[in-house]
C-alpha cells in the first residue's frame, strides 16, 4: 500500500499565517483543506510608503490582503484628492468594479506605511471558484462588503454633516486616529484639515 502524506504549507512566521486564516475565515468558514488551497494562490507583495499599487487606467488585477501596513484607496476630482477607504491588517482591499470586470480603475491605491501585502489575482480567484461554493461566497460576501463601505460612505456625505461623520470614524474605527496625519482623515470626511482640528477640539471639550 502506498501511502501519500500532504503537507500544507504555512508561512514560517506563525503571527502571518494567524493574520491571513482570521482573515479569511472572518468571511467565510472555510475547512482546512480550502484554507490550504487558498493559501496557495496568494503572492507576496511588498510596497514601500507612498507607492502606488494601483494608478488611475489600469486594470484592478489582483485584491490584496494587508498583512502589515496600511493602504488609501481615493480618487482625484476637480476639487483635489478624495480618500474613499483605508485598509490596515487583515483587511481586503481593491477596486472590485475593475477586478470583476478586467475594465480600467477611476481610482488609486496608495501605500501609507512600508507594507507586506498578499494578493489574489483573477485568474486564482475564477480557478478557486470551481473548487467550493465556499470560495463563490467569499466572492460574494466580498463584493457585498466593499459595495456597502462605498454606498455607506456616500450617503454620509448625504444625510450626515462633519462633526456626525467624525463621531462615527471615531467610533467605528478609533485606530485611523493613531495611524494617520490629519489632512489625509479630512480628505476621508470631505473636510479640509482646518475644519477637522476645529471639530476635534469641540468634541475634546465636550468630553471634558
Amino acid at each position: 500500500m502506498v501511502c501519500c502524506h500532504i503537507f500544507v504549507h504555512r508561512p514560517t512566521n506563525h503571527i502571518m499565517y494567524e493574520v491571513i486564516t482570521s482573515a479569511l475565515r472572518k468571511l467565510v468558514d472555510f475547512t482546512d483543506e480550502e484554507l490550504f488551497l487558498f493559501m496557495q494562490r496568494l503572492r507576496p507583495l511588498h510596497l514601500k510608503k507612498y507607492e502606488l499599487y494601483l494608478k488611475e487606467g489600469q486594470v484592478c488585477k489582483m485584491m490584496v490582503l494587508v498583512h502589515k501596513g496600511g493602504l488609501r484607496y481615493y480618487s482625484r476630482t476637480v476639487k483635489g484628492e478624495h480618500t474613499i477607504g483605508f485598509a490596515f491588517e487583515g483587511e481586503w482591499l481593491g477596486d472590485y468594479e475593475s477586478f470583476l470586470l478586467q475594465t480600467p480603475s477611476d481610482c488609486l491605491i496608495e501605500a501609507l506605511e512600508d507594507c507586506e501585502l498578499f494578493t489574489l489575482s483573477y485568474p486564482d480567484m475564477q480557478a478557486l471558484y470551481q473548487h467550493s461554493q465556499r470560495f463563490e461566497r467569499f466572492g460574494r460576501i466580498m463584493a457585498e462588503q466593499l459595495f456597502l463601505a462605498t454606498a455607506r460612505s456616500k450617503s454620509d456625505f448625504m444625510l450626515r454633516n462633519a462633526r456626525e461623520r467624525y463621531m462615527t470614524l471615531l467610533n467605528t474605527r478609533p485606530q485611523i486616529f493613531e495611524r494617520l496625519p490629519q489632512h489625509l482623515i479630512a480628505s476621508y470626511l470631505g473636510i479640509l484639515p482646518q475644519s477637522l482640528s476645529r471639530i476635534r477640539a469641540e468634541v475634546a471639550k465636550k468630553l471634558t
